[in-house]
């Protein structure tokens, strides 16, 4: 920077600087053309002009930015305009009597010190009012037009504020946006995606975005920072809505051609060539087809064509056009929405964390600076920015949002946290272990679909299935044509849609059943994993799977002398909602076994390690954690400490009680589920204390018994290192009869392989070795949780620990395939009833395929009502989350769907081929 402003005196007309003794040194109209010195400056009433090759055309980004630096840091500018082609520059600064001050301010900021050895970062951090995300600007190498430079607040940014619209309401503007459906396509994805974001609007008209955002949660500074860096996503990232050129052209068609069929026969010629071109592509593709001896779906609409030019008449072919289009962008537009609000909570990202440094000082950073090992302070009522492990605090930590999993967690140090995860009571510092994409959130978001879901073996299929149907449609409009003589029945016969609906079913149920998983904990990496698990009748399950799992029960309640236990127990059950988590159920279960009381409650609130109620009586009850009971120094009764003594295996280590130091436990606390003993007050007075372990039945015999009652001819085999014997009492506590034991990682692989391909794989994904299992594999499934689902490559991932989730896995895969399944007998009956009107009732093109579509009208308004209960129900919950921290709920955000009846019926996955070459344009002509 200093080569161009130069400290040293001027020696001969080529060697001049442009400021000197720290005075801008400024050249008038008249002696530019005299001078040709390296920079040229000319001043006007409201903005300096410069004229540098060497600082704008041939500079390099870093020199750019730094002169950025260096002129912003006058508070007068708020705007910098370079046009790089022509080696100009402008500074546009606010009203003021003292121009030659501002001046002389710009002078000593451009001059500076000598900076050949230091960094742009360095120089930056040295002025104080230099304004922030320098570094995130973006700035085109190789931009033809323009390059404008805004301050807005303390920040900079290439977006420009065309108005604000009160408090927490934007408009920017860029002109990038303008005419650009792709660009204002992904910066929608990106304002979806940015924690406190609450609604945005953007016109490619105006090259604006409207944007209404909690002050709160983000402020205006941050929001532009966020939206300066996701430049590059903007201009190279998601596939952009599909174009609507067809679209505008076919409405144009129905009318010109209901214009020359009904009202003006002259216009009908230009009609009937407008058609004709507009299903040539059709042609085209079937040429292309038929040369390879294949018929499908562009066969038939080029005989649709066919008769349209021998019978004249275009506007039955108009109308089937537009529907065509309508649809597709219908199913476009409803799975955009859909998707947003669905997947929401996993791809938002908190913008902004509080970093605590050695000395106590809190400073307010952007997430994207953190560092592992930084430390963070989250407080009640926020959403926790980054994966880490808690250093200090205590909270109450709901993880509902991100796996499914009902009800508050307490967290002290040494816990893990997730992104996402929302702090109902209480305050963590927290050590930053992760941030952004690499969180367990951010990889579950980053795979989610945004629109069109690739690769789905239900939508090849579909493909396929058409063009499957086309060769016996056009061969009965033959016949008839042949024998009869008459074009109407023939119109009728190969009108029908065979492929828009089943499309439509396959794409946006696969949506609805993707989300549903999800708020169960179950997380499909590869969406075409719901279609194969319709092909699987065999689970085989590896040794990290927790075959040996129990469920919780209530281990033993200690009351105080003079209280009943029934009493205690009656107290903590009441304390949560009635189906909440596996600890709930276990309360209610041996409550209903004792015959114990279990009050009526009023005013629950969850708190930071306890939850809060009145009784029936008004006394105010408390069930608490050992962490909350020590953190009051509240004194516990002798007699309850005695009893606790002989209990200390039930209770974690990280308790001053102790921790149950069996195998299973330690496993469930490797998956963040401590059971934790349950202190119960009344009124501030310890009563008792209620110990949980799981001590029950098998989880994993219950989940195998549910699976066998839908479908019996399942088969369940367990693969395993260990000796065959052991291997083989395991797996028969369980209810498994086949067993491979003493097997070496080359020995599983080659047991799947001679198991067929209709297997489930069962293990942890993120395992060394696991990848070549999971490929022999139909579909596999992972147990790792979400402490390893960003190195997960299994297919699916159960989020929540145990192998529980398996029975919803398997009835949202039935669900699935049951309604593609209902969905095609609709379609298939719509398209019989046409083709037979065409000879009981005398349709011809266009009734037919009226009724064909009223069908496929039917199917989307189903799917849509089925993605609009699933967002209502979703939304509802997050909303009373959010709204009321402390409040319990006793509706879960996961509801099971109802279950499909009657047996399963298998289908060879190996013909959901998902690679089908589109041989059609999918118009209808």
């Amino acid at each position: 920077m200093n080569k161009i402003f130069s400290k040293a005196t001027k020696k001969d007309g080529a060697d001049r600087g442009v400021f000197l003794n720290a005075e801008p040194w400024v050249l008038d109209a008249a002696s530019a053309t005299r001078a040709q010195p390296l920079v040229r400056i000319v001043p006007g009433r409201q903005d300096l002009s410069i004229w540098s090759k060497t600082l704008f055309a041939d500079s390099p980004d870093s020199l750019i930015r730094e002169f950025l630096a260096r002129v912003f840091s006058v508070e007068e500018v708020n705007e910098v305009e370079i046009q790089r082609r022509d080696a100009f520059g402008r500074l546009r600064y606010k009203r003021s009597a003292d121009k030659a001050g501002i001046w002389r301010k710009l002078g000593r900021a451009l001059h500076g010190a000598d900076t050949a050895h230091s960094s742009v970062g360095h120089t930056i951090a040295a002025a104080s009012s230099v304004p922030l995300g320098i570094d995130a600007l973006y700035l085109p190498e190789h931009s033809i037009g323009p390059i404008r430079i805004y301050r807005v607040g303390s920040s900079l940014s290439s977006w420009r504020i065309r108005r604000r619209q009160g408090n927490g309401a934007i408009c920017l503007a860029h002109p990038v946006l303008f005419n650009r459906k792709d660009i204002a396509y992904r910066l929608e994805e990106e304002l979806a995606a940015i924690l406190g974001v609450e609604a945005y609007r953007t016109n490619i008209l105006t090259a604006s975005v409207s944007i209404r955002f909690d002050p709160h949660t983000i402020d205006l500074d941050l929001l532009v920072r966020q939206l300066e860096k996701s430049w590059p996503r903007l201009l190279n990232g998601l596939e952009g809505p599909p174009s609507s050129k067809r679209l505008v052209a076919s409405g144009g068609l129905l009318a010109l051609s209901y214009t020359g069929q009904y009202l003006v026969p002259a216009v009908k010629p230009i009609a009937v060539l407008g058609v004709a071109l507009y299903g040539a592509p059709n042609v085209i593709n079937a040429t292309k087809q038929i040369a390879h001896f294949r018929i499908g779906l562009p066969a038939l609409y080029s005989a649709g064509l066919v008769f349209m030019l021998i019978g004249g008449m275009p506007f039955a072919s108009s109308v089937m056009a537009v529907l065509m289009q309508v649809w597709k962008h219908l199913g476009y537009g409803t799975a955009k929405r859909a998707q947003r609000r669905l997947f929401a909570i996993h791809r938002r990202r908190a913008a902004k964390a509080r970093l605590l440094h050695g000395d106590g000082l809190e400073i307010s950073v952007d997430v994207d600076s953190l560092a592992a090992g930084d430390r963070i302070l989250v407080r009640e009522g926020e959403v926790i920015p980054v994966d880490g492990i808690v250093t200090a605090g205590f909270a109450a930590v709901d993880e509902e949002f991100l796996s499914g999993a009902v009800g508050a967690i307490d967290k002290i140090p040494g816990d893990p946290v997730y992104a996402a995860s929302i702090i109902r009571g209480g305050s963590l510092i927290v050590r930053v272990e992760k941030i952004g994409e690499n969180t367990a959130a951010g990889s579950i978001g980053a795979r989610l679909p945004h629109t069109q879901i690739d690769f789905l073996p239900s939508s090849a299929d579909a493909q396929r299935i058409a063009n499957r149907n086309a060769t016996p449609a056009l061969a009965a409009a033959a016949i008839n044509l042949a024998v009869t003589g008459l074009m109407r029945p023939s119109q009728a016969l190969i009108r029908p849609d065979y492929l828009t609906a089943p499309q439509m079913t396959a794409q946006l149920g696969a949506l609805h059943n993707l989300a549903d998983g999800l708020s169960r904990g179950i997380y499909f990496r590869d969406p075409a994993a719901l279609d194969r698990l319709a092909a699987t009748d065999t689970y085989v399950f590896d040794d990290d799977c927790d075959l040996e799992r129990r469920q919780i029960e209530v281990a033993a309640v200690i009351a105080v002398a003079g209280l009943s236990e029934d009493v205690i127990l009656g107290y903590t059950a009441a304390a949560f909602p009635v189906t909440q988590n596996e600890r709930t159920i276990a309360l209610f279960a041996e409550a209903g076994r004792r015959d114990a009381p279990i009050p009526a409650v009023s005013e629950r609130t969850r708190h930071a390690g306890v939850v809060r109620y009145l009784d029936g009586h008004a006394h105010l009850i408390e069930i608490a954690a050992p962490a909350y009971i020590e953190a009051r120094d509240l004194p516990v009764p002798r007699e309850v400490k005695d009893r606790l003594a002989a209990f200390a295996e039930a209770l974690d280590d990280h308790d001053k009680y102790g921790r149950e130091g069996d195998e299973g436990t330690r496993r469930d606390f490797a998956h963040q589920e401590p059971l934790r003993p349950a202190f119960v007050l009344r009124d501030g007075v310890i009563l008792g204390v209620v110990i949980l372990r799981r001590q029950g039945k098998l989880e994993a015999r219950d989940v195998i018994t549910a699976l066998k009652a839908h479908n019996k001819r399942t088969r369940f085999i367990h693969i395993s290192s260990r000796p065959q014997e052991e291997a083989q009492e395991r797996a028969e506590r369980v209810g498994i009869s086949t067993v491979f034991g003493n097997l070496d990682h080359a020995g599983k692989i080659r047991t799947l392989e001679r198991l067929g391909h209709r297997i489930v794989w069962v293990g942890d994904g993120a395992a060394p070795g696991s990848l070549s299992l999971i490929k022999i594999s139909a579909v596999s499934i992972s147990v790792g949780g979400l402490a390893t689902i960003a190195s997960d490559a299994a297919d699916i991932t159960l989020l929540q620990p145990g192998l529980a989730g398996l029975v919803p896995l398997r009835s949202i895969g039935r669900a699935h395939r049951s309604r593609i399944e209902a969905d095609y007998r609709m379609v298939y009956a719509a398209n019989l009833i046409g083709a037979a009107g065409g000879f009981a009732a005398g349709f011809g093109s266009l009734e037919s395929g009226l009724v064909s579509h009223a069908a496929t009208g039917i199917i989307f308004i189903r799917h849509w009502k089925r993605l609009h209960d699933l967002v209502s129900r979703l939304e509802k919950r997050r909303t009373t989350l959010l709204s009321s921290i402390h409040m319990e709920s006793d509706q879960p955000i996961a509801q099971i769907s109802g279950d499909i009846k009657g047996e399963e019926r298998l289908i060879d996955y190996r013909d959901l081929n998902a690679i089908v070459e589109p041989d059609s344009s999918g118009e209808g002509i």
